[in-house]
């Protein structure tokens, strides 16, 4: 099956010059991008100014119009890159991303308005936390970044600089900024990037953590004390969300490239990845995404395929298809990240198709329908909105559904009625902190109701969503429609529907 399915992604890979008319499913997650860090996606312009304040909106705002006309589901927005973040924060500093100078507030709360502004479009927020940077090659001195040094917590390497995931104070302070998060602001998912230890830094008696090591796990190799010091603070991280919030989903985009046959692969019981590029992130910033797939620490793996459908070394098809396989096989769900940059460089039509491909690619070698993509990054999506517009995001999705999260239990709305354009329904008071959510249909008053119908039982067929809102109200199309609404888990699971027809 899995030789059928990787020849079939090669097919459609081999014809990317053409349109792809590969049609998605109601479920496939759909995500981008947004770096904060140097000011890569946002904001154009850092400062504390009323007018600079504006301009910064105004650039997010147009930002988010956009994942919504493009029927994203799921914005990644960046609120620590460095030590630092983009909200208001009892453990850390401002981030000068936004403000011009590190540890001076911008007058504003970029992570409260995000979600916000998300959640009106029917988005999903998830905050993009960077666990372990601190510099590349700055020495900030705010008063927290001296007390960081102060206690020691900082591990460097040539330029490269991080909090020591050895010490368990700095592991603790990773999950203390994310429960901070988590209580704080109505995110609906957090998400880690690939920064780990300083890259290349050496397993040599004379690096700083040696002497933790040895008094620690002498017992274990150096790099494999590394790795779990790794896996600790995600399964922390993981246990803290599942206590404070469960309905917040936790995931992890790590390199592209991993369990060659001589890295992890024998390690956690997976098949190897079958391409002749190296597994560089297991020794070289030690990072083993199978151990986090095999613990089950993470709700989701987005491993960053940044390479053509037809590279040498590392060709997008098979890598894909080998991390959708191990995704299944450690009951997890597989988002390939996808990058932009080659557009950015030459923005060709065969370039554009490259993504477009990609995802298709995504789709055709998922084992269990459990796939999406996310988009690096979002400042190239007016560069490929057209091309996903006019192929596979045509119409809303919504993620996969995640069965092994807490189990809401959400009743069907009720009191149905509509003001003039505005569908409107009774609230749905949430049992603890999780967020309410509900999906909007609209079905022709031509097709019948069991003829709209998800084929593999799944609710009404996707063909006729509207999308998803977070408010008990939503503009619907006028003229002869049956309109259904259901409330909408965070496992991503759907109530019965309730119908009104016009």
């Amino acid at each position: 099956m899995l030789r059928y399915l990787h020849i079939l992604c090669v097919f459609c890979c081999v014809l990317m010059i053409l349109p792809l008319r590969a049609e998605s499913s109601k479920r496939e997650f759909r995500g981008v991008w947004v770096a904060t860090v140097w000011g890569i996606d946002w904001p154009s312009q850092q400062g504390t100014g009323i007018a600079v304040q504006k301009k910064q909106k105004a650039e997010m705002t147009a930002l988010l119009d956009r994942c919504m006309d493009m029927n994203l589901t799921t914005v990644c927005f960046q609120v620590r890159s460095m030590g630092d973040v983009m909200y208001e924060s009892k453990l850390e500093p401002w981030s000068s991303f936004v403000s011009g100078k590190r540890g001076v507030s911008p007058g504003w709360d970029p992570l409260a308005f995000v979600v916000e502004e998300c959640h009106k479009r029917g988005l999903e927020c998830y905050a993009w936390v960077n666990p372990f940077r601190w510099s590349t090659g700055t020495d900030y001195s705010t008063a927290q970044d001296n007390e960081w040094k102060k206690r020691g917590w900082l591990l460097r390497h040539e330029k490269y600089t991080v909090f020591n995931p050895g010490l368990e104070e700095v592991r603790q302070h990773v999950v203390s900024l994310c429960r901070e998060i988590v209580t704080g602001y109505k995110v609906d998912g957090i998400i880690f990037d690939d920064y780990f230890y300083p890259n290349r830094i050496p397993e040599s008696d004379d690096m700083r953590d040696y002497g933790l090591y040895m008094r620690e796990a002498p017992w274990m190799s150096f790099g494999d004390w590394r790795r779990a010091n790794v896996h600790k603070a995600m399964a922390d991280v993981y246990a803290m969300i599942d206590e404070e919030r469960p309905d917040v989903v936790f995931g992890i985009s790590p390199a592209g490239v991993a369990g060659k046959g001589d890295t992890s692969s024998s390690k956690w019981g997976m098949n190897p990845i079958g391409v002749k590029a190296a597994d560089w992130q297991y020794s070289e910033i030690y990072s083993d995404p199978l151990g986090l797939l095999y613990q089950r620490t993470v709700d989701f793996i987005s491993p960053q395929i940044y390479w053509h459908t037809d590279h040498a070394t590392a060709p997008y098809a098979p890598i894909a298809e080998w991390w959708s396989e191990a995704a299944n096989f450690y009951g997890r769900h597989f988002y390939g990240s996808v990058t932009m940059e080659h557009v950015a460089k030459n923005d060709t039509r065969a370039n554009r198709s490259q993504i477009v491909a990609q995802v298709g690619c995504n789709r055709s070698v998922s084992i269990d329908g459990n796939n999406g993509v996310i988009i690096y990054s979002a400042k190239y999506l007016p560069k490929i909105s057209n091309e996903l517009k006019a192929t596979g995001f045509a119409s809303p999705s919504l993620p996969p559904v995640m069965q092994w999260k807490y189990p809401y239990d959400y009743p069907a709305p009720s009191g149905l009625k509509l003001d003039g354009d505005n569908l409107k329904w009774k609230e749905i008071t949430p049992s603890d902190k999780e967020i309410v959510r509900y999906t909007v249909y609209a079905i022709p008053n031509s097709v019948k109701i069991e003829d709209a119908m998800d084929e593999f039982g799944d609710g009404i067929s996707g063909d006729y969503l509207l999308g998803v809102t977070y408010s008990p109200s939503k503009k619907v199309p006028q003229g002869d429609y049956t309109y259904a609404v259901c409330s909408y888990t965070p496992q991503s699971t759907e109530s019965r529907p309730v119908f009104l027809k016009r």
